[in-house]
């Protein structure tokens, strides 16, 4: 049982290394469960006067969508810091259940490029057009939007709460671990009938979707983006696409939120800016 005091410490932390002037970004070391109960403090604070990006992934989805709606800063959706550690150290890999992955080389070198400004945009390429009948062209070939989401039960989490989240005129991504297809379904219908989701929605692009399998082995997740694809999102005329190499397996490659991204549905391609800090 986590006792209010330790909520206490962890906000002072957040608030700190937020509003540090000997610092220009904020990495998350692990995944940060119970951010959500941080909020509240959270809004009670002056937005400082210098933006540093905030990087994380999980429920570091939740500060990263405080940081948008709150106060229009960019962010890196990106590898937790424990998991950059196993570059340098390989024991860091070895887990309980056996060994963790290795961030490919590629990978982190484009982080460390997009951290020190050395690039200007990010592109995902090898991107699939699904809820389609064979053949079916897109009416438009690019569509731009504000990148926003994250990992997806903490993105919904956040409805209803004073971090309500908007997808109007935005692109969003999704990605989660450990969900099972039902649930996946039961977090896309809440986000459908919250109006989180909607026909304003600029366009929907799934992240890997690990673990959460099924008693027999399977895995339905893929079915059930399929059938949302295929449903709602065609009626409502959201282009929905699969294929994006974030999650929280081996493929965590930097994702710039609350940025200009391009998305060319018919190549299977996005481009999103990288935020000036």
């Amino acid at each position: 049982m986590l006792s209010a005091n330790v909520d206490e410490k962890r906000l002072r932390a957040v608030q700190k290394a937020l509003s540090a002037r000997d610092s220009r970004a904020v990495w998350c070391l692990r995944g940060g469960y119970g951010a959500i109960r941080l909020v509240p403090g959270l809004m009670k604070m002056k937005r400082p006067a210098v933006v540093k990006p905030l990087l994380g992934l999980s429920d570091v989805t939740t500060l990263q969508l405080f940081l948008l709606e709150k106060w229009k800063w960019p962010s890196l959706h990106s590898p937790l810091l424990d998991r950059l550690g196993r570059v340098v150290n390989p024991h860091l890999a070895e887990g309980p259940t056996g060994p963790r992955p290795i961030p490919p080389a590629a990978h982190v070198e484009e982080l460390r490029r997009v951290l020190f400004g050395e690039e200007s945009s990010v592109l995902y390429e090898g991107l699939r057009w699904i809820g389609h009948k064979p053949g079916a062209q897109p009416k438009v070939r690019s569509i731009k939007g504000m990148l926003t989401g994250g990992n997806l039960v903490t993105f919904a989490s956040a409805i209803g709460t004073s971090l309500h989240p908007s997808t109007k005129g935005r692109i969003v991504f999704f990605e989660d671990i450990g969900e099972r297809g039902y649930r996946v379904d039961r977090l896309l219908e809440q986000m459908v009938q919250s109006g989180v989701l909607s026909v304003k929605t600029k366009a929907i692009v799934f992240g890997e979707f690990t673990e959460g399998r099924e008693p027999d082995g399977t895995s339905k997740v893929s079915a059930v983006i399929e059938r949302f694809a295929s449903t709602w999102a065609k009626k409502c005329g959201v282009p929905v696409l699969t294929g994006l190499p974030i999650g929280h397996g081996e493929h965590q490659r930097v994702v710039p939120l609350g940025t200009v991204a391009d998305l060319d549905w018919k190549a299977g391609a996005l481009s999103v800016q990288v935020g000036s800090c």
